[in-house]
């Protein structure tokens, strides 16, 4: 069975993600929608990219996976199909795929020409230019009968890990706050290898002071104690053990840690 997915900013208070579906099930009735998240911040690539990155590739090869996550930016002129690692992605070229995958070249890009046939409703392009390219591919139907080839997708840069040329330190950003109000950074566990080298190091921020380890699990350190850990995505991640955000409030309250703050580990 086709399975298309869904991940939005659209949350779940209005009628956009039943009319999507809708008009999926209309084009492709034996087509199984997976809803992966329409609580995405609003208009937030970054966190877009990271929840989409993290589960598509638990999802057969040919999947086809709707992402929509602010297309009406003025930036952003066209929509695109990508072609990767065995699965297909629609979507707005506004550099959520290069934060997707930026060091994976994809197989096949095209930037959509069937919306031409739907000027009436581009100021919502996911309800009919994007699920019917979805549709179509669902249907094996060709990339180059919906598109046109290019070569590349738009970049954003505004995520980037920065590490001294000494490798003395590395910075990166919060990039996710979970529901759980753990904040994860975009600090992987590669890189951290590849640069700690076995020193010594701190984990540091003005909203925490300092960590000097690196757990293994959140009930390696007391309930209400700070821990640092990779996640399961590999991810570096600062939470407060056994709290619960709705609660009592998670690393991100009990810190003040948000989206973009910096995160700086110093080797010695």
């Amino acid at each position: 069975m086709p399975i298309i997915t869904l991940t939005t900013d659209y949350g779940h208070k209005d009628y956009f993600v039943a009319a999507i579906k809708g008009n999926i099930l209309s084009q492709a009735s034996e087509v199984q929608v997976v809803d992966i998240s329409h609580t995405i911040s609003p208009f937030n690539i970054i966190e877009g990219a990271y929840i989409l990155r993290n589960a598509y590739h638990h999802f057969p090869k040919g999947t086809v996976h709707i992402v929509d996550i602010d297309s009406g930016r003025k930036d952003t002129n066209s929509h695109i199909v990508l072609e990767i690692n065995g699965h297909f992605f629609v979507g707005p070229d506004n550099g959520i795929f290069s934060l997707m995958f930026p060091s994976t070249k994809p197989d096949n890009i095209v930037t959509l020409t069937i919306e031409q046939q739907a000027q009436e409703n581009l100021i919502f392009p996911m309800l009919n230019v994007f699920t019917t390219a979805a549709a179509h591919i669902s249907r094996g139907g060709t990339l180059g009968v919906i598109g046109r080839s290019i070569k590349k997708f738009k970049i954003a840069h505004d995520t980037e890990v920065n590490v001294t040329p000494d490798s003395s330190s590395i910075t990166g950003k919060v990039i996710y706050v979970d529901h759980y109000g753990n904040v994860v950074t975009n600090i992987t566990r590669k890189l951290f290898n590849e640069t700690a080298r076995s020193r010594k190091f701190s984990i540091e921020s003005p909203r925490f002071g300092q960590i000097e380890k690196i757990d293994s699990n959140y009930s390696s350190v007391p309930e209400g104690e700070i821990v640092a850990l990779f996640n399961s995505a590999d991810y570096l991640e600062i939470a407060i053990s056994r709290f619960d955000h709705n609660e009592r409030g998670g690393a991100s309250l009990i810190f003040g840690l948000k989206f973009r703050d910096n995160i700086k580990i110093n080797f010695s």
